[in-house]
């Protein structure tokens, strides 16, 4: 005859599973405040072809999409999320894979495999397509500005219209109203509106494409070198050689530009440079880099150096000495800074990580089921990041 288990005993078993469920991988850590995820294609249709677009925060709306595969076939969807519920408010799909995406006035422009698409923002229906292989997308005001081979189109966003053609050997960088870029050694500044020549000035050769603008300030990069043209007064300001090749990320602020370098024999070097002096306030070796710039937060400067095991770095910006570290794997997309609080999305451990900005420590950290493939913040503050499982994972950062 069975026994009868006593309510006591039941108590007893329910707080051993628990303390077994406790003893999870990763339930040291506070669990992630998920408010909802999306999935923009069923789990049996998701081959990701590591192509996503978004996540894009306009507001209360949030854009997101990817691109699948499915035998034979490329399929890229595309929707309009309630930023809140993340309950959709459109969806569109198109064959082919998706591209970059930007959004001018009430018009999305996203590239699609040989073609830019114009799509409402509204409503999420095309208005027009047309055939350019994109290499970027860039904003402009009045027109969005598809970079291609050697050569930059202009487009009304809502006809889809092109309005001007320069050529250009370099993605544009846009300066209020005008747009720089480089053709051959001569970067050239043109209204954004129609494209006329407003001022050219020659380079040295050493000097190939623009990488970032901090005020009146266009700083250039070459293969070994760095240089700063003043828009103010339309003149090169100074060039720097570097002894090695910078990587890509390069963040400003105040009175100082941080940076990578790599040399030819593998080392990496991160360096905090004062433009006033043309030198480095102070630098330190690396183990490696990554593909996003530094972030500054207050008196601190954190960088990625994805093969480190302590992955995250954040050293003081007086002396570039070590404040803390810590693991997040590899770092592909830009964290998000805000109210003290550094949002990091590790591939590796495929996590999204929470930390205090001045030591470090974890606030929380949740698992995300697939890598991370980009990363916004909504005026909210709930935190958004896409993964290659073609799924957005909204998270509550208050």
């Amino acid at each position: 005859m069975p026994r009868r288990v006593s309510g006591a005993a039941l108590v007893a078993i329910a707080a051993l599973v628990a303390a077994c469920s406790s003893a999870s991988p990763g339930a040291d850590a506070p669990p992630a405040p998920v408010l909802w995820t999306f999935e923009s294609v069923p789990w049996y249709n998701r081959f990701s072809l590591n192509s996503t677009v978004g996540p894009l925060v306009v507001g209360g709306t949030v854009l997101y999409g990817g691109t699948y595969s499915y035998q034979n076939t490329k399929v890229s969807k595309l929707a309009s999320l309630n930023a809140a519920t993340g309950l959709p408010g459109w969806r569109m799909e198109h064959a082919g894979a998706f591209g970059p995406l930007v959004l001018e006035g009430g018009t999305i422009a996203v590239a699609m495999g040989d073609s830019v698409l114009g799509l409402e923002l509204a409503s999420g229906i095309q208005r027009w397509d047309v055939p350019i292989r994109v290499r970027s997308l860039t904003a402009a005001g009045p027109v969005v500005l598809v970079a291609e081979r050697q050569a930059i189109h202009a487009l009304d966003p809502v006809s889809g219209a092109q309005r001007w053609q320069v050529k250009s050997g370099t993605d544009p960088v846009v300066a209020g109203d005008t747009v720089l870029f480089v053709d051959g050694s001569t970067l050239r500044a043109v209204a954004a509106t129609n494209g006329d020549a407003r001022w050219t000035l020659e380079l040295p050769a050493s000097l190939a494409y623009p990488k970032s603008l901090a005020g009146d300030h266009l700083y250039l990069l070459g293969a070994s070198s760095l240089g700063s043209v003043n828009l103010a007064s339309r003149s090169l300001e100074w060039v720097v050689p570097l002894q090695s090749a910078p990587t890509a990320g390069l963040a400003s602020a105040d009175d100082s530009l941080y940076f990578t370098t790599q040399a030819p024999s593998g080392s990496y070097v991160f360096h905090a440079f004062d433009p006033a002096t043309r030198r480095d306030r102070w630098t330190r070796a690396l183990d490696s880099s990554s593909p996003v710039a530094p972030v500054v937060m207050g008196n601190l400067v954190a960088t990625a150096s994805n093969a480190d095991e302590q992955s995250l770095i954040a050293m003081s910006r007086a002396n570039g000495m070590v404040t803390w570290q810590a693991r997040a794997g590899s770092i592909p997309v830009p964290p998000v800074l805000k109210d003290g609080v550094l949002y990091v999305a590790g591939q590796g451990p495929n996590r999204v990580y929470a930390f205090q900005a001045a030591t470090g420590a974890v606030r929380w950290s949740g698992r995300l089921w697939g890598l991370p493939m980009g990363m916004a913040l909504t005026a909210e503050g709930t935190l958004l990041v896409g993964a290659d499982n073609l799924t957005l994972y909204a998270y509550r950062t208050q």
